[in-house]
């Protein structure tokens, strides 16, 4: 366990949430812009969640290389996705 904490908590971690992790949350949070954007048309709304997308990812990927080390990274990163994530559910199945 204390080896598995150890990987967790390295550089390589870090790097891996500011790459992967940043990534997979910038899509949640690019599907939610769109499926909450009010304005125009289906393509509109696809346009403004994607318009963003790297500006997010960006933001993101050096907010976790940021972290002090690999936990703190997929903590930030970990509980956005799921933030999002539970948006996107609950807009594309409850209140779609």
């Amino acid at each position: 366990m204390n080896r598995l904490k150890q990987r967790l908590d390295s550089t390589t971690s870090r790097v891996i949430a500011a790459i992967l992790g940043a990534f997979l949350t910038t899509i949640t949070l690019t599907i939610a812009i769109t499926l909450s954007w009010p304005f125009g048309d289906k393509v509109e709304q696809i346009f403004a969640g994607g318009v963003f997308f790297f500006v997010f990812w960006a933001s993101l990927f050096y907010w976790a290389l940021l972290a002090s080390g690999g936990l703190k990274a997929w903590a930030r990163i970990g509980s956005l996705f799921v933030v999002f994530g539970l948006y996107d559910l609950l807009s594309l199945t409850v209140f779609h």
